[in-house]
């Protein structure tokens, strides 16, 4: 069905199809409301009347919704129109990990853990939330330009429960990937999710699958009953530890996988920062007396070419029929002598200890606390219980200061002969972190870059007249600031321009005329007020009320003051001044006298004379500061017969008038 061009929800419209899948069809399409490119998601129509795969496709969305994770591909909506079933994704511009795989072959081993390392972490985040995925396959892996590995379509994934088991006889998922105990049918939770990574990161790091047959039925067979070959045979140049973390996920036995996949994330996170130290990189590998899975020969068969050996000697069929070789009897003899040797050192050195301790040896000392002490002092403290401190390392801490005592070893409490060492580690202080620049992202990649810095994101939203919908207008702190590890990192995305305001313009600088037009121009409402100041230009806007760029409703009042200076005169009597009154610098205006000579309670006062009308309003004609030695002065106001003429002095209503 052609779908280009439709709009769903009456806001996504459809722009092409980028991928199919077994149950849905995925398109690009574009959301009308945030202005943003966003993958469409629309069930099948062969599935569309099919109540089931409604239900497993709602569950894809309740699942997927409820996760918000990095490594997640995040779900915006979900809807239901016109018979289409439809959930709306996180456009993802990358490959899936299936077509990395197509077009390089094995990966390189660290490329390879990372990206393993990234899927753990989303996973755990789902499993925390009791969302087992039940479908991880490099199909549903999204490799991004910037190398993030996000998890999608949780369309079986089913929350944890009791009885999470494959409804109906039928199971689901990919049969090249699946557990064990899900080829079974049987139960399955989050380490089944688990099996499934190890398959994956072992095709990643040898470019094959671990198991592969000519019908679904004999791979999920071989999964329940065959051991697969190490990846370390098939690609020797792969660390020890990369190959141990691998088959201990991939581990039949359910019990003695990860049992979480936080386990299973921080071990891949040690190999990659010290893949020579096995030891300290992997610590929950092996149990003890567990040894490396490995092919165990078919008794009677040739090693070589697999036919039936030659007929080994009587001797050797007895001791084969009771259960023992020769070569195991010799190797058990010498594990036998290598235990008595080590059991006669550890006896050796503990009655030395005990002599030692009867006769008058070297006394115990009981180590005291320095966790949490100054470098300097906890020396101190050590060499006072004749005891000496070795640093062994300095780590980043965030629960002590630079130049303190991170951890110790031995703890607190124990005995140690005079003279022992106690190892330290020294912390330097929490870790400080460059804050990125990300004005220039969308918020989902912003998100990214600050989780991937150790720093919290939070998004915060406010109008703007000049930057779109959903692009980022600023960000605090500044880019490039120090920072201690999780910080918040506040990004300002914009909401777009608010509608059914205006934004008060610029009018400062402006004659009268001019900052009147552009308010009324802006459907709002000027109002004048004058002042004398001799020290600006006269006739010209000095301040406004609101100022540029507030918000205001249609037909507000936007407050103007004008500097209009007073016109120079030889004499300050009426007759001169009424002379003077025609001229052209005063067109459109009068002159009225005022008598200060009787005005004011102080020897210095402020003068103010209004002029209201209906047409004009109210607005300040003259304002100035004068003393009673001022006597009569002249003031110009506008000519507008029928208006009222009020004078103010020290802001009281002194007397009015109406002009005629």
């Amino acid at each position: 069905m052609e779908l280009k061009g439709k709009v769903l929800g009456n806001r996504y419209e459809i722009l092409e199809e980028i991928g199919v899948g077994g149950m849905a069809t995925v398109y690009k399409a574009k959301d009308k409301i945030l202005n943003r490119y966003v993958a469409v998601k629309i069930l099948k129509d062969e599935f569309a009347n099919d109540t089931e795969f409604i239900k497993r496709f709602q569950v894809e969305a309740q699942a997927a919704a409820s996760l918000s994770h990095s490594n997640i591909v995040s779900v915006y909506d979900v809807g239901n129109e016109e018979n289409f079933h439809y959930i709306v994704m996180e456009l993802i511009e990358g490959k899936t990990l299936k077509e990395v795989i197509k077009e390089n072959g094995k990966l390189p081993w660290r490329e390879a853990v990372n990206i393993a390392s990234q899927i753990a972490a989303g996973l755990s985040k789902a499993h925390a939330n009791h969302i087992v995925h039940r479908d991880i396959k490099p199909h549903n892996i999204i490799i991004t330009k910037d190398n993030i590995a996000k998890v999608t379509d949780f369309g079986i994934a089913k929350a944890v429960s009791n009885s999470t088991i494959n409804v109906m006889g039928n199971t689901v998922g990919s049969v090249h990937y699946f557990s064990p105990e899900h080829a079974r049918g049987g139960y399955t939770d989050a380490r089944s999710d688990i099996y499934s990574l190890g398959v994956v990161l072992y095709e990643m790091v040898t470019g094959s699958l671990p198991f592969d047959a000519d019908t679904p039925v004999s791979v999920a067979l071989k999964h329940i009953q065959e051991e697969p070959i190490e990846p370390i045979e098939l690609n020797q140049e792969l660390p020890i530890g990369v190959n141990d973390i691998i088959m201990k996920a991939m581990s039949k036995d359910i019990s003695n996988r990860y049992q979480t996949a936080h386990e299973m994330y921080s071990d891949l996170e040690k190999i990659l920062k010290s893949p020579s130290d096995i030891p300290n990189a992997v610590v929950t590998i092996r149990r003890e007396g567990e040894f490396p899975t490995q092919k165990i020969p078919i008794v009677g068969l040739d090693k070589k070419d697999g036919n039936p050996k030659k007929k080994v000697n009587e001797k050797e069929e007895n001791e084969m029929k009771k259960g023992i070789t020769k070569k195991q009897a010799v190797v058990k003899l010498i594990l036998m002598l290598i235990f008595i040797i080590i059991l006669f050192v550890v006896a050796f050195m503990l009655g030395n200890y005990v002599i030692g301790d009867i006769f008058g040896g070297t006394p115990s000392i009981k180590v005291p606390l320095v966790e949490g002490m100054e470098q300097e002092e906890a020396k101190k403290v050590l060499e006072s219980n004749k005891l000496v401190m070795e640093i062994t390392a300095t780590v980043e801490s965030e629960k002590y200061p630079s130049g303190y005592i991170e951890s110790q070893s031995p703890k607190d409490g124990r005995e140690l002969k005079e003279g022992a060492t106690v190892q330290v580690t020294v912390s330097k202080g929490n870790k400080s972190i460059l804050v990125p620049d990300v004005t220039s992202s969308t918020a989902d990649v912003a998100k990214i870059e600050i989780e991937q810095r150790g720093l919290v994101y939070k998004a915060e939203y406010k109008y703007s007249k000049d930057i779109p919908s959903g692009d980022i207008i600023e960000q605090t702190p500044s880019v490039n600031t120090e920072v201690a590890a999780g910080s918040i990192v506040t990004v300002y995305i914009s909401k777009g321009a608010q509608t059914g305001l205006i934004y008060v313009p610029n009018v400062i600088g402006e004659t009268e005329a001019k900052a009147s037009k552009k308010i009324t121009d802006s459907k709002l409402l000027p109002e004048v007020t004058t002042v004398n100041d001799p020290d600006k230009q006269d006739g010209i806007v000095i301040s406004q009320n609101p100022n540029a760029d507030e918000l205001l409703s249609e037909l507000s009042t936007v407050v103007i003051v004008v500097n209009k200076l007073p016109e120079e005169k030889e004499d300050n009597t009426p007759n001169k001044a009424e002379n003077t009154g025609s001229n052209n610098a005063h067109e459109g205006q009068r002159l009225i006298n005022i008598n200060l000579s009787n005005k004011g309670q102080r020897e210095e006062f402020d003068v103010k004379v209004t002029l209201e009308s209906v047409a004009l309003g109210t607005r300040v004609e003259y304002e100035g500061k004068h003393t009673r030695n001022d006597g009569t002065i002249g003031v110009y106001v506008t000519d507008a017969p029928g208006a009222y003429l009020k004078l103010y002095i020290d802001g009281k209503l002194d007397s009015e008038q109406v002009l005629k």
